[in-house]
């Protein structure tokens, strides 16, 4: 997930959030373009899931001995699946929030 989508999805909460308090809202060309946000989120969660199957298929290759994965290509995919995991809790954390606050909303 890139940090353009995750930040079109914050934009997009907040207009509905306004929208649901009754603020005025502000036009923006992305509201009608039919993004499909659970295959946004199905799309991120399947990225990070592969990054971190990558990950440890090269941790288990470099254990067993195999001469073509080097430890920096195993520290490196480490990380690259650590950072994925932290930004998509970073984003369900986000959700969470939003999901608080429109619940909270009195109508």
């Amino acid at each position: 997930m890139t940090t353009t989508n995750v930040d079109s999805m914050i934009t997009r909460m907040q207009a509905l959030a306004a929208a649901a308090s009754g603020k005025p809202v502000a036009s923006d060309n992305q509201a009608g373009s039919g993004v499909d946000f659970s295959a946004v989120l199905k799309n991120a969660i399947e990225n990070v899931n592969t990054a971190q199957n990558s990950a440890q298929a090269k941790a288990q290759s470099f254990a067993t001995g195999a001469s073509d994965t080097s430890l920096e290509d195993v520290i490196v995919s480490l990380q690259k699946a650590n950072l994925s995991l932290q930004g998509m809790i970073a984003v369900r954390n986000r959700l969470v929030d939003a999901y608080k606050e429109v619940t909270n909303l009195q109508v």
